[in-house]
């Protein structure tokens, strides 16, 4: 009997031994998960700090912005595409879109109804009552004929739209490239516009193009080969961008990439950061 009792009281000092040891670690697995929770809610505490003062700083950039946008309201879409996520509605590109085509279409019908280039209307004169027939003698024979040569030289000879389209063409290019005149010429002010974008262009080639009427220049990546143009409005102080190629930047470009948007100067940096964050940096 003695030796079943010290069996059973050496199982009962193991199974002793066994829940003191379970309850220390019980207790320091407790300790350790407090300790975690206690890091987590002070992790918390910061993040609530940092997202709070984010928050602040949204709003003080929607009141800049807003009051930009009320400032200058006829930029407000072009502002609003150049800022507008990738994952923009397409509802909200299908209004934009619809806006710029109101735009061109309403610039192009007051374009229209300003009136037509400038002629010099032809002015004959006619006498009611004819001459009598003078006598001709050597003198007035010789006055005729100064007469004639000095009417051909001021009469211009006609010529067809071709052969005018190709002097006009001359013409500009020849006052882009020199500059030559009285008073401070176009093509001076155009390259300081130039100049002007030149400042903020990064990676970028850029090139005039003589193809237009008005002032344009072509904007490349080499690397990508992504393209674009760029017009002045001389009416409006705005640039006029149209994509001629989005080469290998399809599928992560931005939206407003593909569309024309037309553009005033003081956009133009912000317009060249967002193309920079698409093309690869050499």
């Amino acid at each position: 009997m003695e030796k079943f009792n010290d069996r059973i009281y050496e199982k009962y000092i193991a199974l002793k031994k066994r829940e003191q040891e379970r309850t220390a670690d019980f207790q320091k697995l407790y300790n350790e998960t407090m300790d975690w929770v206690k890091d987590l809610h002070k992790e918390k505490e910061e993040l609530c700090q940092k997202l709070l003062e984010a928050q602040d700083e949204l709003k003080k950039s929607q009141t800049d912005f807003l009051d930009q946008i009320r400032v200058l309201p006829m930029y407000g879409n072009a502002i609003h595409v150049l800022l507008a996520p990738v994952n923009i509605r397409e509802k909200d590109q299908e209004i934009f879109r619809l806006n710029l085509l109101l735009a061109e279409k309403t610039d192009k019908s007051n374009s229209t109804t300003t009136g037509s280039p400038n002629r010099t209307p032809e002015i004959i004169f006619e006498n009611p009552t004819p001459a009598p027939p003078a006598k001709k003698t050597p003198q007035s024979n010789s006055r005729a004929k100064r007469a004639r040569v000095s009417e051909e030289a001021i009469v211009p000879n006609s010529s067809s739209p071709e052969e005018e389209a190709r002097e006009l063409e001359c013409t500009q290019s020849h006052t882009f490239t020199t500059g030559i005149g009285g008073n401070e010429s176009s093509s001076a002010h155009m390259f300081r516009m130039l100049l002007e974008l030149l400042g903020s262009l990064v990676c970028m080639k850029i090139s005039l193009n003589k193809e237009t009427e008005e002032f344009s220049v072509s904007v490349s990546h080499e690397a990508s080969g992504y393209s674009f143009t760029l017009t002045w409005l001389e009416q409006h102080n705005e640039w006029l961008y149209k994509v001629s190629s989005l080469g290998n930047l399809e599928k992560i470009a931005w939206d407003w990439m593909n569309q024309d948007i037309r553009l005033p100067m003081f956009m133009c940096s912000m317009f060249f950061q967002r193309i920079s964050d698409v093309i690869p940096k050499r």
